[in-house]
């Protein structure tokens, strides 16, 4: 414990002596860390809007002429009880296309409220592609269905897209970690190079290279840990002052809550990588200039 203690107190007095090479290892590590979690936030809260989207594909199903619409309506909820159901008369589906139509609209002029077929929409939130597909298989036994239309184009599409960003993401974080780790292991050569002096003397009178490096590498990891903190902390207040905009900007992220951007496992993350960066930043640092002074 002793030397634990003394190992700390080494790190945190040469941190006070090199105030400025501290703060620019800290606001390094800030920068770094503030980039890769935004980058991660923005490609979560990226697929999570898309997941919304899929939930926002109904599975619709089309009644034959005649059919008992609050009858289908109730049979729907049975066999969906989770679900958003929707009935449909048919003056409401031509309203809604003629709506979708725009001006061009009124190419349906003339026709009558009841040329489209009733329907009711399933829509459950978060609805995958193969959930859909047997969504509609079960909602084929409502009463007076004729076609039941899963979706399942637009829901392959959608999931398609949000597979696609994930690889490409997961591919850019980590050029992005390793970019990172590189630009930090050559500012922590700042904090070493402070300390040649210091570290030819202890290795003079046969200090060992771990009695050498260990408060060296403890501030590293204690500069990562601030780094980290300060980038999470930014993070953390950037979300909860943008998300309201972002919300008024785009109403398909009205069902996302400041968790669903930054969880709390992201938090974390970034606090651990970042302690974890400077450490190892600091050993690389520090084994390039033992190997170089044949120490």
């Amino acid at each position: 414990m002793h030397r634990i203690l003394h190992t700390i107190r080494r790190s945190m007095d040469a941190m006070v002596r090199a105030p400025y090479v501290t703060a620019v290892a800290v606001g390094t590590i800030y920068v770094a860390i503030l980039i890769t979690g935004a980058f991660a936030a923005t490609l979560g809260a990226g697929g999570r809007l898309l997941a919304g989207w899929a939930g926002e594909v109904p599975v619709s199903v089309y009644l034959a002429p005649g059919a008992d619409l609050e009858a289908a309506r109730a049979a729907a909820v049975a066999i969906a009880p989770d679900a958003r159901v929707e009935a449909i008369p048919p003056a409401e589906a031509m309203r809604r296309l003629r709506a979708s139509l725009g001006e061009q609209g009124r190419v349906l002029d003339g026709l009558s409220d009841d040329t489209l077929p009733a329907s009711v929409d399933v829509s459950v939130p978060g609805l995958s592609y193969e959930r859909a597909r047997a969504l509609a298989a079960r909602l084929r036994a409502v009463p007076g269905a004729v076609e039941v239309d899963d979706g399942a184009v637009w829901l392959a599409r959608i999931e398609a897209l949000v597979e696609r960003g994930r690889q490409v993401g997961f591919l850019l974080l980590a050029l992005l970690g390793a970019a990172t780790a590189i630009l930090v292991s050559n500012t922590l050569k700042l904090a070493v190079y402070a300390r040649r002096d210091e570290i030819e003397i202890m290795k003079l009178v046969g200090a060992t290279n771990l009695y050498v490096g260990a408060p060296i590498l403890l501030e590293g990891a204690i500069q990562g840990l601030l780094g980290a903190g300060l980038a999470a902390a930014t993070l953390g207040v950037s979300n909860l002052l943008l998300l309201p905009r972002v919300r008024e900007a785009l109403p398909l992220a009205a069902r996302l809550a400041p968790a669903d951007i930054i969880p709390g496992r992201l938090l974390g993350a970034l606090l651990l990588g970042g302690a974890v960066l400077g450490l190892v930043a600091s050993a690389i640092s520090l084994q390039r200039f033992l190997r170089r002074t044949g120490r």
